[in-house]
């Protein structure tokens, strides 16, 4: 087996002058074992940490700082925290998307877990997970680290996934650093 950005395939050994059909079929044999699309990123952020996690968790001021967001629709009752549902809907690509999400850990000030089940939203699979870890380094800075992981389902997906790697990061990035310039110019 080969590994290559977070997905592993198996090895084909074919002759060159195998293609189309014989290829599909030798495809379709193949055993791909999927494995999520994975990235993480790391910010500085010069904003204490409890005023950090206090804006990631504050749905009312999403829509400062939040690039494209139309609505935020409360699907569950109470406060942000371990079971927290929500859906979000954002222009992308000049269409509404949305996409729900779960709290899936809660540790104030230090960890937030996000869950979202890609078959309940518009993209209609897979699955999206993402850790925010944050930490003071200093009396009024933050460092803030996200780890995500991307697993859809399909095999294009498996085989091509990790070519879309870097557009989910730039993605997730964006919205990082937008929370970090609202927060900074705060």
């Amino acid at each position: 087996m080969d590994r290559v950005e977070g997905i592993r395939f198996c090895r084909l050994n074919v002759d060159p002058s195998y293609y189309g059909r014989e290829i599909g079929r030798m495809l379709g044999k193949c055993s791909v074992t999927p494995m999520p699309i994975s990235f993480t990123s790391e910010f500085t952020i010069e904003t204490p940490r409890s005023d950090v996690f206090a804006a990631m968790t504050d749905f009312d001021s999403w829509d400062q700082w939040m690039d494209g967001l139309i609505r935020v629709e409360k699907l569950t009752d109470g406060a942000y925290g371990v079971g927290a549902k929500w859906r979000e809907t954002r222009k992308l690509f000049g269409k509404e998307a949305s996409e729900v999400f779960e709290v899936t850990e809660f540790d104030p000030p230090h960890r937030i877990g996000l869950w979202v089940d890609g078959r309940q939203g518009t993209t209609g699979k897979g699955e999206y997970r993402f850790l925010y870890t944050l930490a003071s380094s200093g009396e009024d800075r933050t460092q803030l680290t996200m780890h995500a992981e991307i697993d859809m389902p399909g095999v294009a997906a498996k085989i091509f996934g990790f070519l879309f790697k870097g557009m989910f990061k730039k993605g997730c990035d964006r919205d990082t650093l937008a929370l970090k310039a609202y927060l900074e110019r705060s």
